[in-house]
């Protein structure tokens, strides 16, 4: 299967019918793009950090919903910085390391070259 190229993705919202994870039956659950949950970086200072939940309460109040999908904001959030990282960080990259934590189980998941980026970033 051919993967989707990032701006080919669109945002969704759904109505959640069970609970999943922290999220309960009937609240309006976001998934952006890869695009859009890159770019919720740019607002985060310099010098300050983001957890993913922060990312997801940015996306959730941004496509208007009460929560955020903590899957695929994960699975974009990774889709958008290998792209970033692939097309060669710039000054106007989003800051994406502002949100990876180094002992999470996401930078595991990053590509030897994004993690270098993450690492050598630490204190931006």
């Amino acid at each position: 299967m051919k993967k989707k190229a990032v701006k080919e993705y669109q945002p969704k919202l759904k109505v959640l019918e069970v609970n999943f994870a922290d999220m309960k039956i009937g609240q309006k659950m976001a998934i952006g793009t890869p695009e859009m949950i890159l770019e919720l970086t740019k607002i985060i200072p310099k010098g300050e950090r983001w957890t993913m939940k922060d990312l997801r309460i940015a996306l959730a109040k941004k496509l208007k919903a009460d929560v955020a999908c903590p899957v695929t904001t994960s699975m974009f959030f990774r889709i958008a910085i290998e792209d970033s990282v692939a097309n060669g960080v710039t000054k106007s990259t989003p800051p994406f390391w502002r949100v990876v934590e180094i002992n999470s189980p996401f930078f595991k998941k990053l590509s030897p070259k994004s993690q270098k980026i993450v690492m050598n970033r630490l204190l931006d």
